[in-house]
């Protein structure tokens, strides 16, 4: 199933916590993104920062196909390539450049640049995109740089990641033009390693409910 940037959005405007999941291992990985999705959260980022994450990239949205897996940390236009031919439903950066933006434009894979500022917020919508990641959002100024950046981008939505919390989350949903927040703080790889499938449910139930 192909899902338009549009629907995506819509459902990161539902659900309001994206989990981003860092494991090598496709077993734990399978599991833990269908506890996420059994507890109120059914879109998941699977970051590139393992060696084997295209894998388990792959291997989870042919094992779990309800639930909107995205990848993250997209680097290059390769690494672009091979997610979208993963089946990836969206694709995630930490920053932004005019080659991966370009890139990106033309791929027809439904993306979101990262930003830290004015400038990145620029390119990145010479390029198409208005749905941005702002990171790491505690460092560049969280909520107070989406409101401040809302003023002259008004169009302009943000997922807020780096030092999201559990605790954090409801206030920072309440600034308007935040669509959503991403934080891996409901699978951490601690509770990963030890299959604490219960614990981590815990936490996935309490994330959905701070982003009702």
């Amino acid at each position: 199933m192909t899902m338009t940037t549009a629907a995506i959005i819509s459902q990161l405007a539902q659900v309001r916590v994206l989990p981003i999941l860092v494991t090598d291992d496709v077993d734990q990985a399978i599991r833990c993104v269908t506890t996420l999705a059994e507890n109120g959260l059914p879109a998941v980022e699977i970051t590139l920062r393992t060696p084997n994450a295209m894998t388990v990239l792959r291997e989870v949205i042919k094992a779990c196909p309800t639930v909107t897996v995205g990848a993250g940390t997209i680097l290059t236009p390769a690494q672009l390539d091979a997610v979208r031919n993963t089946g990836a439903a969206f694709g995630i950066s930490p920053g932004i450049t005019p080659v991966l933006a370009k890139a990106a434009a033309e791929s027809g894979l439904p993306y979101f640049p990262g930003v830290g500022g004015a400038s990145d917020l620029m390119l990145a919508l010479e390029h198409g995109f208005n749905v941005v990641k702002l990171f790491p959002s505690d460092i560049v100024g969280s909520v107070k740089m989406a409101k401040a950046l809302g003023g002259p981008f008004p169009d302009v939505k943000f997922c807020l990641t780096g030092g999201v919390t559990v605790e954090s989350t409801p206030t920072l949903l309440q600034q308007s033009n935040v669509l959503c927040v991403g934080g891996s703080w409901m699978c951490p790889a601690n509770l990963i390693s030890a299959n604490d499938w219960a614990a981590i449910g815990q936490l996935a139930a309490q994330a959905a409910g701070a982003g009702k």
